[in-house]
């Protein structure tokens, strides 16, 4: 990608609206994918808008899309054809940039949609409240308009039996993918791979017995959420619809997640790379982890279970003004000054009797975590 300069300023230029631009991450992914679009796609440049204010079509919007192409009808009528979400080289693609391009697409209205971060690009037709994943060729744009393109398989995640979480290569896999951290104990690789897999893909029976309900289970996406230290966890997450202590409805996510092992590592220094329960309370301009609870540390061998404690820590706050807010909100979670949050079963399958309570357990104490940082930043 060529650049030039202005001053001190860094420019690229853009073909379509041909003018110069500041260089960002996310312009260069831009202009790379431009180039792909006209020289590969053989999209005409007079039909590719980049930064397209919606308002020019719904007046109350005010959003941009990224990139849309445009095609025109036997009468010479202008539609949108394709609509693409553009996210810098370092961002994860995930269910939420695809949520974007689609909240853009109920205005637009194309027929195709789009994500992209300069790593990959991912398309798919619209078919009424349907997202329809296509391969990963690059269809010229004769192909997207006479709709000559072909459909991917989509493999949903399911609930594996003991035998096949248990196996050695699939623990491998969730090694090598990131769900397990590389120090933690290998006698515990078999346990969170089924824990994870119920996670993910458990049934979960719903007492509502806890101030914080869980009134809808949402399944799992790929979703994409960081922590005060910087880092992230991209991934997949089992989301829920509660309804706090509040009477708030918010939208909270879960997940297992490893972490590499460093030394010496400039931000990290040494990390023996653990494996976190985390929890991200999602909700728009405020989604963060509200609970990494690692797993090495905290969930512990008894018998043939694993019972799980927290100490209350939380970032900003004293581990007793967390389990004084715990106490306040759901005295039924402290156990010998400590939140206890369940007993996971080490040796067989996790049934929805096992798991259910653990996950509702889990789900209060995110709700007391994120209701306290609420209340420091009100001070």
């Amino acid at each position: 990608m060529k650049t030039y300069k202005s001053g001190r300023q860094k420019l690229l230029y853009d073909p379509c609206r041909q003018i110069f631009l500041q260089y960002t991450p996310e312009e260069e992914v831009r202009q790379q994918l431009l180039q792909v679009l006209i020289q590969e796609m053989k999209i005409p440049r007079d039909s590719i808008s980049t930064e397209f204010a919606l308002k020019q079509i719904d007046h109350t919007s005010k959003q941009r899309a990224d990139i849309v192409v445009w095609h025109k009808d036997r009468e010479g009528k202008e539609h949108a054809l394709l609509v693409l979400e553009l996210k810098a080289k370092h961002i994860e693609l995930t269910d939420h940039t695809l949520e974007q391009v689609k909240a853009y697409n109920k205005v637009l209205q194309a027929k195709y949609i789009g994500i992209a971060n300069g790593q990959s690009l991912e398309l798919y037709e619209v078919q009424g409240e349907k997202t329809i994943p296509l391969t990963k060729e690059l269809y010229t744009y004769s192909e997207l308009i006479k709709g000559k393109v072909e459909y991917t398989s989509f493999r949903p995640l399911r609930r594996l039996t003991y035998d096949l979480t248990t196996y050695d290569r699939y623990v491998q896999f969730l090694l090598d993918a990131g769900y397990i951290g590389e120090g933690t104990p290998a006698d515990m690789h078999p346990f969170l791979s089924e824990l994870q897999n119920y996670i993910l893909c458990g049934d979960i029976m719903i007492s509502g017995k806890y101030q914080s309900k869980i009134e809808e289970d949402l399944s799992y996406g790929y979703f994409s959420f960081g922590n005060a230290s910087g880092g992230t966890f991209p991934g997949y997450y089992r989301s829920f619809i509660v309804k706090n202590f509040d009477g708030k409805h918010e939208i909270y996510r879960m997940a297992v997640f490893g972490t590499p092992a460093f030394e010496n590592d400039p931000v990290y220094d040494n990390r023996a790379g653990n494996t976190y329960l985390t929890v991200a309370r999602d909700r728009s301009g405020d989604s963060s982890n509200v609970l990494q609870l690692n797993v090495d540390q905290f969930f512990q061998k008894r018998q043939n279970d694993f019972d799980v404690f927290h100490n209350g820590r939380r970032n900003g706050f004293k581990n007793s003004e967390v389990i004084a807010r715990v106490e306040k909100h759901a005295p039924d979670l402290i156990v010998d000054g400590r939140v206890y949050l369940g007993s996971i079963p080490d040796d067989r399958t996790i049934t929805s009797g096992d798991g259910s309570d653990f996950i509702e357990r889990i789900i209060e104490y995110a709700c007391i975590r994120a209701s306290l940082a609420k209340k420091r930043r009100q001070k």
